[in-house]
């Protein structure tokens, strides 16, 4: 793990620290058939109720709920503890036979796709996370920006590797180095969407709102796209303007193309910043 961050860092050329302001970003995406969990800052789960009541940044994830057998979940947890070692062998080996048994669960597809990720394997990464999108069409983790980034990976306009390097940035716990680190990426990668939608998290203001344009006018995939243009319609409710806010949550909501995980929150956040409107 510390030897990729740090193939990372000095690919970037990454050294010192700078003070930012802390901030959370967002981690969605999943099926339709699925139970949503929300987390503040701190990491402690709230309620849907809890959310339609406030105005902050908040993390989110999707998580199946059936199409997979309990033979299939003990492979996969099986597995996951497998490749936690760095026994990639027996994890792939463990992620194909829950595959077999529960064809229609994207989890195992996903980690499977990670798997191959992180053993430099972009191509059998890619054929994964396309069979994870295939399974999960209305999103799953981050799989489409995962399609999306790798396929250009492909195409040559991003070099080989940059979205596994992208992907270290997670294990970074430290605010102020990742939003140095993230300042960088999209400085050397301008058009890596993904980069700006994490980058703008640690912004505020104008600033927070270009970083988020930036993003959008980057051609980005569905997933990233959704995200920004939530926190865009978040910046503008601040900035007084309820009604352009209220058309973009709108526009994520009723897109068809929309992730449910994005469509979800477009709902939360727009209750939200109706119910604050109605009182002022």
């Amino acid at each position: 793990m510390k030897k990729a961050l740090s193939k990372f860092l000095a690919s970037l050329g990454i050294s010192g620290s700078k003070e930012v302001k802390k901030t959370v970003q967002d981690n969605s995406y999943s099926q339709r058939i699925n139970d949503i969990k929300f987390t503040d800052q701190q990491g402690n789960e709230i309620s849907k109720e809890e959310l339609s009541q406030a105005t902050g940044r908040y993390n989110y994830a999707v998580y199946s709920k059936n199409k997979s057998s309990d033979k299939a979940k003990k492979l996969h947890q099986k597995a996951r503890e497998y490749g936690q070692k760095g026994d990639y062998t027996e994890a792939i080996s463990h992620l194909e036979e829950a595959i077999h048994d529960s064809p229609e669960w994207a989890y195992p597809y996903y980690d499977l796709a990670y798997t191959y990720l992180l053993n430099d394997d972009f191509e059998k990464a890619l054929k994964y996370y396309e069979l994870t999108d295939k399974v999960a069409p209305n999103g799953f983790f981050t799989s489409k920006t995962a399609v999306d980034v790798l396929r250009k990976e492909k195409k040559g306009v991003f070099s080989e590797g940059l979205y596994k390097n992208y992907m270290t940035l997670e294990w970074i716990d430290n605010p102020q180095e990742k939003a140095q680190m993230l300042k960088l990426l999209v400085d050397n990668y301008p058009s890596l969407a993904p980069a700006w939608k994490d980058y703008s998290n640690f912004l505020e203001g104008e600033e927070r709102l270009q970083a988020i344009e930036k993003g959008l006018n980057e051609n980005p995939d569905i997933e990233t796209e959704g995200v920004l243009t939530i926190n865009k319609a978040l910046v503008l409710n601040l900035n007084g303007q309820f009604n352009e806010a209220k058309e973009l949550l709108m526009q994520v909501i009723f897109n068809s193309k929309s992730t449910f995980g994005n469509q979800e929150l477009a709902k939360l956040v727009l209750n939200s910043i109706s119910e604050e409107n109605k009182k002022k």
